[in-house]
């Protein structure tokens, strides 16, 4: 009888915990998210682990720990599995377990060892247990300390083909000091045919502190991204430096690269036994270069390392200028002789975004006068000097932002769209219409930030034309004409406190009033939403010619052969027309976005509706970094 109650007790207390298992199971399916079919959740689960990668090492553990059908559904997705990250020894057999659950799957391996006494039997068990599937990664990063660690996976990368024939990314670190009887500084001097065609599938390489020749060209040879990382600060400084030849070599190497980045990097010198005098380095084919990001060069690295760049594409160009050093380096490529006469700049012909970061106004002066942009459609100017944005007394000390005659070689932005000036001072003769918006007529977006003495700036853009016109002109721009950027729509204000409200709803009535009707005219009437309605004027453009004086007729000059086709350009008369045209009738502003400026509240940025503001969006000075609202 004990028997049977056992027994019973037995079976009893299966059941139950099968019902509880259901129950939870059916509390589970209330929630709206397990609604989602399978295929839809598979597609959230991998969202979640891509964009969770920096706060937590494994998030579809996590995932698989929620409920049951999350965990059948996350064992069930290599996807999620294909994420390795290994600090040494750490996480061996999480490792392994993530390597039998991803599959097929690519992988995304990423290792570091922990202490430099421990590192080569650490990264000689990394080898044994992912070496055999180096041919299912994408993407693969390598950190040590030790020069010699690098030895066992060169190999590997020696033979890509086969050790790594799906390899898109490689990140490959090193955080010694010395590079002194390795291996890796040997090689790094032994010569390599240059082969152009290669069946590798690595587009973005990421090499800090490492040789660079130490890679294959043939690994190399379709890159699409280059980063360098080759700090020259005293407590970084190492044996190895990376020189001006092996730069050379390596972009040499790339001809199908796209984007160059150049963290903290500036090449040094060849050899002492190099005649550099003599045998200055020919300009690098780029052909499809188009983005370039430099942080930390001086003023004079730029344009003697960029003059060796041919890049007839190159859209985009960021450098952050290190003006204040504070001992010249007498290795560095500032000391190479330029391959630039005194007169002769560097041309790119498609640069259309430049962002320039510097200390003070004198790096900016400096750095750009060896530069011909003749196609500039966006510029960025940033005072990232901290001692100048601290405030003394009432006000920053910002340096004064210098007239555009003293930045480029050529002031004349004529396809200029968007300007952005931050953390500078507008002083009285820089705030002057001519000085800076007469050489950019195309501007429609301004922006800035920070500055001082943006007041008598925005003064300007409310001047009237009228001077040299006829007085059928004067009647109808009298009232909507404007001086400077006619096309401008769109104004963005943070932190610049003297900035009133009167002067920026001067600029908008100036831009978004309503013309007057001429006498014996046709009439022009723009309301507040921008639209038009009524005939525009023919109007007569006059020369000035002194009295009985013939007009001239001149004949066009004849077109040279020379294989390229030629459109026909407009002449004076006409461009001065159509400039005449747009001055008269400028373009509404339609967006205003105001952060930070005590002197404009939040009622008086709404009223700028009224005026034909579409979008006007104000920050609260307290909560600027927390929330803005948008009206």
């Amino acid at each position: 009888m004990i028997d049977d109650l056992s027994k019973m007790k037995n079976e009893t207390t299966k059941e139950r915990v099968g019902l509880e298992k259901q129950r939870k199971e059916v509390q589970a399916q209330n929630a709206l998210i397990n609604w989602l079919p399978p295929e839809i959740l598979t597609q959230i689960f991998v969202a979640f682990v891509a964009s969770d990668a920096e706060e937590t090492q494994y998030p579809s553990v996590i995932l698989s720990h929620i409920c049951m059908k999350w965990r059948i559904i996350a064992l069930s997705t290599p996807d999620l599995w294909s994420r390795i990250i290994l600090r040494g020894s750490d996480g061996e057999e999480m490792t392994r377990a993530f390597l039998s659950r991803s599959g097929d799957a690519l992988l995304e391996v990423d290792f570091a060892p922990l202490s430099e006494p421990a590192e080569c039997w650490q990264v000689r068990d990394f080898i044994d247990m992912v070496s055999p599937h180096f041919k299912r990664c994408e993407s693969f990063s390598f950190q040590c300390q030790s020069p010699a660690s690098f030895s066992p996976i060169l190999r590997f990368l020696d033979d890509f083909s086969n050790a790594f024939p799906r390899l898109q990314r490689l990140s490959i670190s090193s955080y010694s000091s010395s590079y002194l009887h390795s291996s890796l500084l040997a090689r790094d001097d032994l010569p390599e045919p240059h082969s152009l065609h290669s069946n590798s599938t690595l587009r973005h390489l990421v090499i800090q502190r490492v040789p660079p020749s130490n890679l294959l060209t043939g690994l190399i040879s379709n890159l699409r991204k280059l980063e360098l990382v080759f700090p020259s600060r005293k407590k970084l400084l190492s044996n190895y430096r990376l020189t001006l030849s092996a730069l050379y070599d390596l972009l040499s190497s790339t001809p199908l690269l796209e984007e160059l980045v150049l963290n903290n990097t500036v090449p040094a010198l060849p050899g002492p036994n190099v005649d550099v005098e003599n045998h200055p380095f020919p300009s690098i084919k780029l052909e499809y270069l188009r983005s370039v990001e430099w942080t930390f060069p001086s003023i004079v690295d730029v344009p003697r390392l960029l003059c060796l760049l041919d890049a007839p594409i190159l859209d985009r160009l960021d450098l952050w200028v290190d003006y204040l050093s504070a001992k010249p380096d007498t290795h560095r490529v500032n000391d190479y002789p330029t391959r630039l006469s005194a007169h002769e700049y560097i041309c790119f012909p498609s640069l259309r975004d430049l962002s320039i970061q510097c200390n003070g106004d004198e790096a900016m002066v400096c750095v750009l006068r060896k530069f011909y942009l003749p196609v500039l459609e966006k510029v960025a100017f940033t005072n990232v000097d901290k001692a100048a944005r601290q405030a003394v007394g009432k006000e920053p000390l910002l340096p004064v932002f210098p007239r555009l005659e003293s930045v480029f070689h050529d002031p004349r932005l004529r396809h200029l769209t968007h300007l952005t000036l931050s953390h500078f001072k507008i002083s009285l003769e820089t705030s002057r219409g001519e000085t800076v918006f007469g050489y950019m007529p195309l501007l429609t977006s301004l922006s800035l930030d920070s500055c001082i003495g943006m007041g008598i700036l925005l003064q300007s853009l409310q001047e009237k034309i009228g001077l040299g016109l006829t007085n059928d002109i004067k009647g109808v721009c009298s009232s909507r004409s404007v001086k400077f950027c006619p096309r401008l729509e769109a104004l963005s204000i943070w932190g610049c406190h003297d900035v009133d409200f009167a002067r920026l709803r001067g600029v908008v009535v100036a831009r978004n009033g309503t013309s007057v009707i001429p006498e014996g005219g046709s009439s022009v009437i723009a309301h507040p939403n921008g639209a038009k309605s009524g005939s525009i004027p023919q109007f007569e453009y006059k020369e000035n010619r002194p009295r009985g004086q013939s007009e001239r007729k001149i004949k066009p000059l004849k077109l040279r052969h020379t294989g390229m086709t030629s459109t026909p350009s407009l002449n004076t008369s006409t461009k001065a027309l159509i400039a005449i045209h747009e001055a008269m009738e400028p373009a509404d502003i339609i967006y205003i976005k105001i952060a930070n400026c005590r002197l404009v509240t939040k009622d008086q940025a709404l009223s700028l509706h009224d005026l034909g503001v579409v979008d006007v969006i104000w920050a609260d000075s307290d909560l600027l970094c927390s929330r803005t609202e948008s009206v």
